[in-house]
């Protein structure tokens, strides 16, 4: 189940602040944890020696070739060779952050002579370690990169965008090396990804699918997690475990960001052309993460500000340019035409109003005179026609102005629509009413003419019994008419629709209108299904209309 938008704009906003805690506090500190502990040992003469207790495996020591026992000579220029005992308790107080010298228990006695001897040969093996502090002190830059691109997020109202700034907040902490710091990075990028997965996942029609993208991306950021964990211990620089994790970490937000654009683009009668523009800008917000991932994912020695800077602002660059000479052209296009076809559904609406008042007004009236003058000439048979007649021009009346649903709402409205067509289909049409309140004028008409058509279709195509369901909330209706005929193909959608029949084409542009998901396709137990759901409008959702196949 996706999570409500202000629990997890809540989340988002402890994970971006955690992080940027996180990250500022390593950043000013500034030490590097070299994976290693220092112990105390003695050389064959009995000498104490400085020795190396652990070396974690897969830490920076390790991958400069420490090992656990070796005896440690010079530690950031301060001498600890055997017998040394003030310097080697000086030594110990703090973990080396420049260079290291030392020598395998094996060799050191001939590293002792070879010294002594100034032999340039001696098995004394060196390592350089002041790389990686200076490397973490550059990497304040990531942080201030982080700072615009959670500001850009929350300006745009794009979640997505504003928990990119995780990675770039955590790389100082990450580039201190130490396990614990490097666990928590884990958990927080993963987290921070599962956030934008669910709110790109809102997007997604239908349901059941938009669960199944949540239930996945949280699996996948959870295996992230695990496995950022698990390389923190044993592959902190190099490996496949530790690369894995960034990787399971986009994908947590470009699988549903792929699949939101996917559900956005997908072909329908009207407003194809703004359904692909946010198909566009869906797909592309999703590929950010992958960018801001990339300064975790390739750890050197090389600098800090190109490892970071080039791939945000190379990404920041291409969408800029996509949305102000593509996306923003495209979205005044989709924009002119929908606001075209809110035009188009007012003026049918007032015409039909106009039509219901003429009718009511003019020719019921005459008919009504008419009537009367009938029954005084004693002409029972001929006026009992004309009431009839009237009868028949009254229900139309009704149905062009719908007083029902401008008074009572949208469930009495397709109650009585029900109970209008049951004779047509002998009673079989089965009406499930859920939840209660009212929804804005315009959504209550659009879907009530849904409802409609779908019935009409259903009685003149398809086969009882017909199930008709509406739940309606504070915020959401969701409608669904299914009948048990033989249905449609999708081939027959692929062509304009013929003259005379453009019920079709009327629903799709009705919830084009008021921003609703629907879907007209097979039922799985046979027949059609046309399902409609309308959420209220928020920031970054973007509903979609979408039609598959039909009666």
């Amino acid at each position: 189940m996706v999570m409500r938008q202000s629990r997890r704009n809540l989340i988002a906003v402890v994970l971006i602040a955690s992080s940027a805690v996180l990250g500022s506090a390593a950043w000013l500190i500034g030490r590097v944890d070299p994976g290693l502990t220092y112990g105390f040992g003695s050389d064959a003469l009995g000498l104490r020696t400085l020795v190396l207790a652990t070396v974690r495996q897969g830490g920076l020591a390790w991958n400069q070739g420490a090992r656990p026992g070796d005896v440690v000579l010079d530690a950031d220029g301060t001498e600890t060779a055997p017998g040394y005992d003030p310097s080697q308790d000086s030594a110990a107080q703090t973990l080396p952050q420049s260079n290291l010298d030392f020598v395998s228990p094996v060799d050191l006695a001939k590293a002792q002579a070879n010294l002594a001897n100034h032999d340039l040969n001696d098995p004394v093996r060196s390592v350089w370690l002041g790389w990686a502090p200076k490397r973490l002190g550059s990497s304040g830059v990531a942080l201030i990169a982080g700072l615009l691109l959670c500001l850009m997020g929350f300006l745009w109202s794009r979640p997505v965008i504003a928990v990119s700034a995780i990675p770039l907040f955590v790389l100082p902490a990450y580039l201190t090396l130490n396990a614990a710091a490097i666990v928590a990075v884990g958990v927080l990028v993963a987290g921070g990804m599962l956030v934008g997965a669910a709110a790109l996942a809102e997007s997604i029609e239908p349901a059941r699918l938009r669960r199944w993208v949540v239930l996945a991306a949280a699996a996948t950021a959870a295996v992230a997690a695990i496995v950022g964990g698990a390389a923190a211990f044993t592959g902190v620089e190099r490996g496949f475990g530790s690369e894995m994790r960034w990787v399971l970490a986009s994908a947590t937000v470009l699988v549903p960001g792929l699949v939101a654009a996917r559900s956005l683009g997908r072909p329908a009668v009207a407003s194809q052309l703004g359904r692909t523009v946010g198909s566009i800008e869906v797909g592309v917000t999703a590929t950010l993460p992958a960018f801001a991932l990339l300064p975790l994912a390739v750890l050197s020695d090389g600098p800090v500000l190109g490892n970071v800077l080039v791939p945000v602002v190379a990404w920041v660059v291409v969408v800029v340019a996509l949305r102000m000479f593509a996306l923003r052209p495209m979205a005044n296009v989709a924009s002119r035409a929908s606001a075209e076809r809110a035009l188009v559904v007012a003026d049918s609406e007032a015409e039909r109003r106009r039509i219901a008042a003429d009718i009511h007004d003019d020719v019921v009236q005459d008919l009504t005179m008419l009537v009367h003058r009938l029954d005084r000439d004693g002409t029972a048979e001929p006026a009992a026609v004309i009431r009839r007649s009237i009868d028949r021009l009254r229900a139309i009346c009704a149905d062009l102005r719908l007083p029902v649903l401008d008074d009572l709402g949208l469930g009495p409205a397709i109650h009585a629509l029900v109970a209008e067509l049951e004779p047509q289909v002998d009673g079989q049409i089965r009406l499930e009413l859920a939840g209660e309140g009212r929804l804005p004028p315009d959504v209550e008409l659009a879907i009530f003419r849904i409802a409609q058509e779908s019935l009409a279709n259903a009685v003149k195509h398809g086969r009882p019994p017909i199930v008709v369901r509406l739940d309606v909330s504070p915020g959401r209706a969701e409608l669904r008419v299914d009948d048990s005929g033989a249905g449609v193909p999708p081939e027959a959608l692929a062509g304009a629709p013929p003259e005379g029949h453009m019920g079709l084409l009327n629903m799709t542009q009705r919830a084009e209108e008021i921003g609703a998901a629907l879907e007209i396709g097979p039922r799985p137990e046979g027949g059609t299904r046309v399902g409609l759901v309308w959420v209220a409008a928020s920031p970054g959702r973007r509903p979609v209309a979408r039609r598959e196949a039909a009666n």
